[in-house]
C-alpha cells in the first residue's frame, strides 16, 4: 500500500529526490533489494548529498552482497553525517564483512567514540581483535558489551572464548553456560562448552553438552567427531563408533574423524560395522592428494591400521612409514640433545646428593607415580589400579613438572644447576606444591595416580621430595613398544616417534637413565612391571601392585575394564576390555621392515637377524 501511493506521487512529480527514497525504503522493508537500488540511485541523482539515500542504498547492496560498492556508498554517507555513530557501525559491519578487519576495528572505535553504549560495537570490535591475538583488550570489550547488554547472548559466548584462550576455562565455562541461557539453540555454544568440558575432565558434562550440539545442527562432522571423541573416553565405544562413522559419512574428508574410527573399529570380523568403516578408511586414503599435506598423515596411518587387521602387513607398513615420513619432516627433533639431557640428569642425581637429602621431604602417602615409555602398559596399569575404592586415577598430569619450574630460580634453571644447590626447604616446597596441586579425590581414596610422561626423568627428585610415594615403572619389549609408537600418531610431543632410529636411540637413552635410577635409589624403591608378564598373570600381578601401594586387596581390580572412569589416553579402548596377548610380539609381523630401529636398540634387541634387513 505505502509503495502505491509513493509511486502514485512520483507518477505526479518524479523531480522530488525524497520520494524516490522513500519509495526505496519501503522496498527495502519488502526485501525488493534490486527495486530498492534503483530508487536510491535515482533519489541521488537529483540530491548528490543525499545522505539517507547513500546510507540506504548501501544497506540494498550490502543485502545483494556488493560489499565493495556497499562500503563506498556507506562511507559516502558517514562523510555526509561524521557523527551519525550508527553510520560508523554499519560501515564497519561491512568492512568487516568484505575482510578488511583493520579498518572495521577503525570504524567500530570510532561508533563507540561517538555512541559508548553501542553494546554491539563493542562486541563485535572485541572479535577483531581476538582474532588478532588482541586477547585482553578482546575480554574488555565483551566485558563492556555485557554491561551494556546482560542479554546480548553473542557477548557471553566471545567472552567465554576468549577466556579460554587466556587460560581460564572455568570462566570460559560460566559465559558459555551464560550465552546458553540466553539463547538456547546457541548451537555453537554447547559445542564449544562441551568441548572444553572434556578437556577439564568432566567428560559426562562435556558429552552431554555435544550431543545437544548435534541435535540442532546434525550436518556438522565436526561436532559428531568431538562427541565420539566424548564417548569413547567415556568407554562407550559402541556409540563412539557410530559417531565417528556418521561424522564420515558427513565428511568423507574428515581425517580425525576417519583416524579414531580406525582405533576403535576391528576390521576384520565380517561385521557390517568393519565393512562400513573399512570402505571410509579406504575411501579417504584413496583421496590423499584432495587433502592438505598436513591433514593425510592421520588417513595415512587410519589405513595402515585396516590394512593390519586384514593381515596385508607389508601394506600397511607403506603407509605407515608415509605418515610418519610427513609428519617427521614438519618437526625439529635433536635426539642428540635428549641423550644429553638424559645423561645430564643421571649425573646431577647422583648417591651422595640422595644420600645427603633423604630425609628431607613430605610423608605423605597419596602419590602413585606410574611411568614408562608410550605405549608400555601404563593405562593399563593405572586402570587396574584405579578400580581399587581407595585409588582415585588422575591420568597424565603434569603438576610435578609446574612445581619444579615453581621452584627454579634464577641461576638455578637448569637441572644440573638445581641438583647442585638443592636443600630441605627446595624437597619440602616441590613437594606440598605438587600435593596442593592434585585433583580433589573422593571419599575413602587415599592414593591417587600420576602417569606424568615426564616423571621417570624426575625420579631423583620424586625420590627426595615425596620419599613415601609409590613409584611403579612399566616396561615392554622395546620392539613392541617401538612399533606401537610408530604405528600412530601423537597429539603432542613426543617427536623421536617418527622415525625408526630415533625411536631406537630415545629408548636406549631412557633405558639408560632408568639403569642410573635402579643403581641409586633403595632397592624396592620402584616396582618394575613386564607387559609381558601382566599379560600372562593378571591376577598374580594385580596383586603385587596393590600391596606396593599399601594397600588391601580388592577384586574390582580384575574387573578394571567394567570401570566407569574416564580414559583419554591412545589405549582407552583397550583398557575397555579383559587382558588379552594378542599384541604381545606384535613386531613379528613387520619384522622385515624394522632393521633400522632394531640397529638403534642394539643388543639383545637385533640377535635375530632382522637388523641387517629394511
Amino acid at each position: 500500500m505505502a509503495a502505491d501511493l509513493i509511486g502514485r506521487a512520483i507518477t505526479l512529480n518524479n523531480r522530488i529526490a525524497l520520494f524516490h527514497q522513500s519509495l526505496a525504503n519501503t522496498l527495502r522493508i519488502q526485501g525488493k533489494l534490486d527495486e530498492c537500488v534503483s530508487s536510491c540511485e535515482r533519489a541521488i541523482a537529483l540530491k548528490p548529498d543525499y545522505f539517507h539515500a547513500h546510507y540506504n542504498l548501501a544497506f540494498a547492496l550490502s543485502g545483494l552482497g556488493r560489499l565493495g560498492d556497499a562500503v563506498a556508498r556507506f562511507r559516502r554517507a558517514t562523510a555526509l553525517e561524521p557523527d551519525f555513530a550508527d553510520a560508523h557501525h554499519n560501515l564497519a559491519l561491512a568492512l568487516k564483512d568484505a575482510g578488511e578487519v583493520g579498518d572495521a576495528a577503525a570504524s567500530f572505535r570510532r561508533a563507540i567514540a561517538l555512541k559508548p553504549d553501542l553494546a554491539e560495537a563493542h562486541c563485535y570490535l572485541g572479535a577483531i581483535l581476538m582474532k588478532q591475538d588482541e586477547l585482553d583488550q578482546a575480554a574488555t570489550c565483551f566485558r563492556r558489551a555485557i554491561e551494556l547488554r546482560p542479554d546480548l547472548a553473542d557477548a557471553h559466548y566471545n567472552l567465554a572464548l576468549a577466556s579460554a584462550a587466556l587460560g581460564t576455562p572455568d570462566q570460559a565455562v560460566e559465559s558459555y553456560r551464560r550465552a546458553i541461557a540466553l539463547k538456547p539453540d546457541f548451537a555453537d555454544a554447547h559445542y564449544n562448552l562441551g568441548n572444553i568440558l572434556v578437556r577439564l575432565g568432566r567428560v559426562e558434562e562435556g558429552e552431554a553438552c555435544l550431543r545437544r550440539a548435534s541435535e540442532l545442527e546434525t550436518g556438522r562432522a565436526e561436532i559428531w567427531f568431538n562427541l565420539g571423541v566424548a564417548l569413547a573416553i567415556l568407554g562407550e565405544l559402541d556409540a563412539a563408533r557410530a559417531a565417528q562413522l556418521h561424522a564420515a559419512e558427513l565428511d568423507p574428508h574428515a581425517e580425525e574423524a576417519i583416524y579414531a574410527l580406525a582405533g576403535l573399529q576391528p576390521m576384520n570380523d565380517g561385521s557390517a560395522e568393519a565393512e562400513a568403516a573399512f570402505a571410509v578408511v579406504s575411501r579417504l586414503a584413496d583421496d590423499l592428494d584432495q587433502l592438505a599435506p598436513d591433514k593425510r598423515p592421520p588417513a595415512m596411518f587410519a589405513m595402515a591400521k585396516a590394512l593390519e587387521d586384514r593381515g596385508e602387513f607389508d601394506r600397511a607398513f607403506a603407509f605407515m612409514a608415509q605418515a610418519n615420513a610427513v609428519v617427521r619432516a614438519s618437526l625439529t627433533v635433536d635426539i642428540a640433545a635428549v641423550e644429553r639431557r638424559f645423561n645430564t640428569i643421571a649425573k646431577a642425581f647422583d648417591g651422595p646428593l640422595l644420600e645427603r637429602l633423604k630425609d628431607a621431604g613430605s610423608a605423605d602417602e597419596r602419590p602413585i607415580f606410574i611411568f614408562g615409555m608410550p605405549r608400555s602398559g601404563t593405562t593399563l596399569i593405572e586402570q587396574i589400579l584405579s578400580a581399587h575404592p581407595a585409588v582415585k586415577g588422575a591420568g597424565e598430569l603434569l603438576n610435578l613438572s609446574d612445581a619444579i619450574t615453581a621452584q627454579s630460580t634464577p641461576g638455578r634453571t637448569t637441572y644440573e644447576a638445581l641438583a647442585k644447590t638443592l636443600n630441605g626447604a627446595d624437597c619440602r616446597f616441590i613437594a606440598q606444591t605438587y600435593l596442593d596441586s592434585l585433583p580433589p579425590a573422593l571419599r575413602g581414596q587415599v592414593r591417587i595416580t600420576d602417569k606424568g610422561m615426564a616423571n621417570f626423568e624426575h625420579l631423583g627428585l620424586i625420590h627426595l621430595c615425596l620419599p613415601n610415594a609409590r613409584i611403579i615403572h612399566c616396561r615392554r619389549d622395546p620392539r613392541d613398544v617401538c612399533l606401537s609408537c610408530y604405528s600412530r600418531r601423537f597429539n603432542n610431543g613426543q617427536g623421536y616417534a617418527y622415525n625408526l632410529v630415533e625411536l631406537g636411540r630415545y629408548w636406549r637413552a631412557r633405558d639408560r637413565l632408568m639403569s642410573h635410577w635402579r643403581a641409586v635409589l633403595p632397592p624396592g624403591r620402584v616396582l618394575e612391571v613386564s607387559y609381558e608378564a601382566v599379560v600372562e598373570d593378571p591376577e598374580a600381578w594385580s596383586r603385587r601392585l596393590i600391596a606396593h601401594c599399601g594397600l588391601e586387596w580388592d577384586d574390582a581390580c580384575l574387573r578394571f575394564h567394567e570401570s566407569r572412569r574416564p580414559v583419554n589416553t591412545a589405549s582407552l579402548a583397550q583398557v575397555r576390555r579383559p587382558i588379552y596377548a594378542s599384541s604381545v610380539g606384535r613386531w613379528r609381523r613387520f619384522a622385515r621392515h624394522l632393521g633400522p630401529l632394531l640397529q638403534a636398540l642394539g643388543e639383545p634387541w637385533a640377535d635375530e637377524g632382522y637388523a641387517i634387513v629394511g
